[in-house]
């Protein structure tokens, strides 16, 4: 790399600017050139690794429990380890208030299993007939779909302080580059940086307000 070129990298070369709103600019960078500072994709991963993890945690903890699929995440734990609940038992809705876990392929995990689905979080009281589960499903109540919605608002900030630990680490390790590169280049990447950390901020927006609607219609 020539002397020209090695001061422009230095210098943020390859950002390009476009505007957004009144005043607003949004800054691109080409990653290619920053990635001896940082990798601007790595970041962009862990971030979305994190609305990820928020998404699951919407599929696995607030359901209104009235299919099958609500019962999927409950994990048992055996002597022989630990398996999803639908790997051991056939789950199948008999009606909208009450859902069998049929345990005959592994009966010796029905005990494990009630204890499980009792241990839930989902306020559910399994009974035991042999090898079936039968589990009573309360009706929806309008206080339920509440606490969910509630719960729903926590695990979003829950996400939003992980996403924000992300972009501090991020820039942080930006910032151990002021002894090798202009003042100028740290702000573009600093700026690139909060630009990915708005963008993912504002999927998880969205996302709890279509769980919200979801719940309470």
């Amino acid at each position: 790399m020539t002397s020209p070129e090695r001061d422009r990298r230095r210098r943020g070369g390859g950002a390009r600017y476009a505007l957004k709103g009144k005043g607003q600019t949004r800054v691109h960078i080409n990653a290619s050139l920053v990635e001896d500072i940082i990798s601007l994709e790595e970041v962009n991963e862990d971030m979305r690794s994190v609305l990820k993890s928020l998404q699951e945690d919407f599929s696995k903890t607030l359901n209104i429990r009235t299919s099958p699929g609500a019962l999927d995440h409950i994990v048992i734990s055996t002597k022989d380890g630990k398996f999803p609940l639908n790997q051991l038992g056939q789950i199948s809705l008999k009606s909208s208030q009450l859902i069998i876990v049929n345990m005959s392929s592994f009966p010796e995990a029905t005990a494990a299993a009630i204890k499980a689905i009792r241990e839930s979080g989902m306020n559910l009281n399994p009974e035991a007939d042999g090898p079936i589960i039968r589990v009573p499903v309360p009706k929806v109540t309008r206080e339920h779909r509440e606490s969910l919605a509630t719960v729903a608002k926590q695990l979003t900030n829950k996400a939003k302080d992980s996403l924000r630990k992300v972009r501090a680490g991020a820039v942080s390790q930006t910032k151990k580059a002021k002894s090798t590169v202009s003042e100028d280049t740290i702000r573009l990447i600093e700026k690139q940086i909060q630009q990915m950390a708005d963008d993912i901020t504002a999927e998880m927006d969205k996302l709890l307000a279509a769980k919200t609607k979801e719940l309470l219609g």
